[in-house]
């Protein structure tokens, strides 16, 4: 047999390609679910011809490492097939194993085999290329065991590819290829070990050459590498550059949101607050008189329900701009939410008022044309001046509203007013807090339950613990009108634990029954957060109830987590490390910097209502939404969308990366026992829930549920 050796300095370099190479297909494959359907094409087949062209390049660097006692020559046709085995299997089995969002038992094992069976063939060809008058002594058990360790090196590489196609940062990718590097240069180095040649070889004539070999490798190895890593690093910039900016932009739109309402660009409730606030500090210098006006459409309900809310939500913004067009600069118009309005007047007599009122009820009055239908409406007004009806914004606030509703109570379009006999027009429900205070122990608090989807399966992967309240007289209350009495009594910590308990005890059950992948959504109320012993309750129940803390979600405002963001952070990593899933509820509704995502350790997003319902009409609302998905992913949160009502919200969702999925076109609240229905339905080509079971909670179905959450 021919003695030969091995140059130390070229099996280095084998090693450095084949990590080059490694770490530029992990790359490109981190680099595609970030990425257009187009672009994502482009980095699975650069990351597959890289990663195949890299594997090619480190087997004929490693044959020039053997010193033999001749010049080898090189077959032309069988090194180039060698190339082609290569790139073909390594891009196939690339894109096989990173094409699917979900990792199953097939695509890896088929993946696999494709990848280590190029692999094999183009070591064995490349092998058969050298030009010898004799032929080659293989020892078959080292081939043997060089397949085995193709099969675990393509496997090893597939996997990693898989794990850090969504996740892994420079560090982890960096490592990930160096074992890959490691791997792929065993499985060559050990099947040229198998290999022995004829102590009386000669090199045949013609082929290519051992210098114009290594001309071709060093190349072609160094110009598609180099190409790739240029563009991977230009990418990257792009990418962060990019995302930079969306952060910005994002930062600044929250900003507006914060103080502007969405739907008619007019300013909102706290922004409206703050301008008063100034307007009564400015009235008490100069000792003059302004006037606070509540404005409210008439009949709006009627106008959903008859024509539909895409038609309301038109009538809206007609009616605010009619009257912004009456406005002075020094007026502030606000929109405190559905068809209400406040408008602000500085420094008005009787005689400016009245024909302002006039004129904007008369402009409201004249017939609008909306969406192909004419509509004729009226508005009511309430009106309260300073300083003679009150000192203080609450009692202005108070006393205009006083005054619509006596509008209102008179016939509706029209104003007035305030005087004192108005107080007595909004009847006083002196029995309302005891009823309250008295439900817990009377058992009429009950716990309802919307289901959660995955956006991809389409399948139930948990559900959102709703309070209602049972009234004997009233039926099922709704939070929106409890919740503040409870936290303001401070009732809320007793229901608040109630609910916490009544959840895990409800978790158990379905367990029990089989349905150990479910997860359950609870909210807490800012109260109940700042609970000292809040960590403490809730770990207990899921001792008691034996629950895996996994499975349950506890739901905090960005509001309430950012109020006291020192105490929020050790309160949320101490649920992190207990392994209970923190989510950010409300996203994007409050006013708060999006940089304090990456403060707070939660693990899940929830996209408000309201940038779900208008993201569809509004461009800018969509591309809110798609940097809020893009932001998420980046910081390996996942994304819950709430108040899905059409399919094509659905779908956009979806599209866009959404992880999980909420809304009444997949199921309304519905109480414990009615859960069995929904999964028959679910599992039914028709609809089986009586219609009488599921329309208990109709008459709510517009007011956003736990708005302050339990």
């Amino acid at each position: 047999m021919l003695n030969i050796s091995w140059d130390p300095v070229l099996i280095a370099i084998s090693y450095l390609v084949a990590f080059i190479a490694s770490f530029v297909a992990l790359d490109s494959a981190g680099k595609i679910p970030l990425s257009s359907r187009k672009a994502a094409l482009f980095w699975r087949i650069a990351g597959g011809m890289t990663l195949g062209i890299g594997i090619w390049s480190m087997h004929f660097i490693g044959m020039l490492s053997m010193q033999m006692p001749m010049m080898m020559r090189y077959d032309l046709w069988l090194t180039l097939a060698s190339l082609g085995v290569a790139i073909i299997a390594s891009t196939t089995a690339l894109d096989i194993a990173v094409a699917g969002k979900k990792r199953s038992s097939f695509r890896p094992i088929v993946a696999t085999a494709i990848l280590s069976a190029g692999v094999v063939s183009m070591h064995y060809i490349g092998m058969a290329a050298l030009m010898l008058d004799g032929s080659i002594i293989w020892v078959r058990r080292i081939v043997g065991l060089s397949v085995v360790i193709a099969v675990v090196a393509s496997g090893t590489a597939l996997w990693l590819a898989f794990r850090l196609r969504d996740k892994g940062g420079f560090i982890e990718r960096l490592l990930a290829a160096l074992v890959m590097g490691a791997a792929i240069c065993a499985m060559h180095y050990t099947g040229m070990s198998a290999a022995h040649y004829p102590e009386m070889s000669h090199t045949l004539p013609g082929g290519i050459g051992e210098l114009g070999l290594s001309i071709w490798v060093s190349v072609t190895t160094l110009c598609l590498l180099g190409v790739m890593l240029i563009i991977s690093l230009i990418d990257s910039h792009r990418r962060t550059g990019r995302l930079t900016d969306n952060l910005r932009q994002l930062n600044r739109q929250l900003e507006l949101q914060a103080r502007f309402d969405a739907l008619t660009g007019l300013a909102n409730r706290h922004q409206m607050d703050l301008r008063m606030q100034d307007c009564l500090r400015s009235a008490l210098l100069s000792n003059r008189q302004f006037a606070v006006i509540f404005l409210n459409v008439d009949h709006f309900k009627r106008v959903n329900d008859t024509w539909g809310h895409s038609v309301g939500d038109e009538l809206l913004i007609t009616v605010a701009q009619r009257i912004t067009s009456r406005l002075s600069r020094e007026m502030t118009l606000a929109r405190l939410g559905g068809d209400a309005f406040i408008l602000l007047v500085p420094e008005c007599d009787d005689d400016k008022l009245n024909a302002l009122l006039a004129s904007l009820l008369e402009d409201v009055r004249r017939p609008l044309s909306i969406c192909g239908h004419t509509l004729n409406t009226t508005m009511s007004a309430g009106v309260s001046l300073y300083p003679q009806d009150g000192g203080t914004l609450h009692e202005l606030k108070l006393k205009a509203d006083a005054a619509l509703h006596h509008v209102k109570d008179d016939g509706r379009n029209g104003w007035a007013r305030y005087r004192t006999e108005m107080s007595t027009a909004i009847p006083a429900k002196p029995g309302f807090l005891q009823e309250l205070s008295q439900a817990l122990e009377r058992d009429q608090f009950e716990l309802w339950y919307q289901p959660t989807w995955y956006a991809q399966e389409k399948t139930i992967h948990g559900f959102e613990a709703l309070l209602r309240w049972r009234h004997p007289e009233q039926g099922v209350v709704l939070p929106g009108l409890f919740i503040p009495s409870l936290e303001q009594t401070g009732l809320i910590i007793p229901v608040g634990n109630w609910a916490i308990e009544a959840a895990c005890r409800q978790l158990h059950f379905w367990t029990e029954q089989g349905f150990s992948q479910w997860t359950l959504s609870l909210n807490l109320s800012p109260v109940q957060f700042e609970q000292p012993d809040i960590f403490h309750i809730v770990s207990s129940m899921l001792e008691k109830y034996n629950l895996s803390p996994s499975r349950l979600i506890l739901e905090v405002t960005e509001s309430t987590a950012l109020k006291n963001l020192d105490r929020s952070i050790e309160l949320l990593n101490a649920f992190n490390h207990a392994g209970i899933t923190v989510s950010i509820d409300d996203f994007g509704t409050g006013y708060s910097n999006l940089l304090m995502l990456s403060v707070l350790p939660a693990k899940e997003l929830k996209i408000d209502k309201s940038f779900v319902t208008s993201m569809l009409e509004n461009e800018k609302t969509y591309k809110l939404v798609e940097t809020i998905m893009s932001i998420a992913r980046t910081m390996e949160m996942n994304v819950v969308a709430e108040g899905i009502e059409t399919e094509e919200q659905q779908a956009v969702l979806t599209r866009l990366g959404c992880d999980y999925l909420r809304g009444y076109i997949f199921s309304r609240p519905l109480p414990a026992e009615q859960v069995p229905w929904l999964l028959l339905q679910i599992n039914s080509e028709k609809q089986i829930i009586p219609l009488n079971k599921i329309q208990t909670d109709a008459a709510f179905i517009s007011q956003k549920t736990m708005p302050d959450g339990v």
